[in-house]
């Protein structure tokens, strides 16, 4: 078969058959070409790769069969014009409700929560007690197995960093109390 150029051919690339148009011959001995499904330059290296001439009806039905890679540069169609005659509907314009600013849930880090809890409180309590009262009021949420656990090493650490400005007191094992 002798390629021409401006001719449409289907071309063999990687186990997949794709509808092509011949630009030129590249000064390697390769046809450059493009593809018609998704319109990028292909080579094509031998007369081996292309299988045969496509016609319009071949190609209309290869655009059926051939699926673009993920990269592919398809475009949507173009919008359908609407007649001068036509007149556009226009969309009510209502009042707009204005919206209420709404703090977000577990919005506190785990020692704020747990001074909040703590000031609710007004009495010591121990780590799992504040853990789960924390929780219970959406102050801070603990995605660790062992909620308690990071809760008293962040207080005690609180305690040993800060001293006597800190905002806990351990008022015995395990137990802490807001100041």
């Amino acid at each position: 078969m002798t390629i021409k150029i401006g001719q449409c051919y289907v071309a063999r690339f990687t186990k997949t058959d794709m509808p092509i148009r011949i630009e030129s011959l590249e000064n390697n001995g390769q046809w450059k070409a493009r593809s018609l499904i998704h319109g990028r330059i292909v080579f094509v290296k031998s007369e081996a790769q292309l299988v045969c001439e496509c016609s319009g009806n071949d190609l209309a039905e290869l655009a059926k069969t051939v699926v673009p890679n993920r990269r592919s540069k398809r475009q949507a169609p173009p919008p359908t014009p609407t007649l001068a005659t036509e007149t556009p509907q226009v969309a009510r314009v209502g009042k707009v409700k204005a919206k209420r600013q709404r703090i977000p849930e577990y919005s506190l880090n785990a020692l704020d929560g747990a001074h909040r809890v703590l000031k609710e409180a007004k009495k010591p309590l121990t780590c799992q007690e504040i853990a789960e009262r924390s929780a219970r009021k959406k102050l801070h949420r603990s995605d660790g197995a062992t909620p308690a656990n990071t809760l008293n090493a962040a207080m005690a650490r609180d305690i040993s960093a800060n001293g006597e400005k800190s905002r806990f007191i351990k008022t015995g094992r395990g137990l802490f109390a807001a100041r």
